[in-house]
């Protein structure tokens, strides 16, 4: 991954960390990561899962959005 774009993603994952709810490019998801949520960077996505209970989101996955659902 770009040097570049793997800064711009981890200031992005931040900014998810500190304030899930206003996070940009966010969607819940449907079929066999129902309860998760993706998230959006450029052609990358990121699947997360956020348990409101204890305030922890567990990143699951992260790729290419063509191969991420694979």
């Amino acid at each position: 991954m770009d040097e570049r774009i793997k800064g711009q993603l981890i200031t992005k994952l931040e900014g998810l960390a500190s304030a899930p709810e206003e996070a940009v490019g966010v969607k819940p998801m449907e079929g066999e990561y129902e309860g998760c949520h993706r998230l959006r960077h450029g052609d990358l996505r990121v699947i997360y899962h956020w348990d409101k209970e204890v305030d922890v989101i567990v990143v699951l996955a992260i790729g290419p959005r063509g191969d991420i659902y694979k």
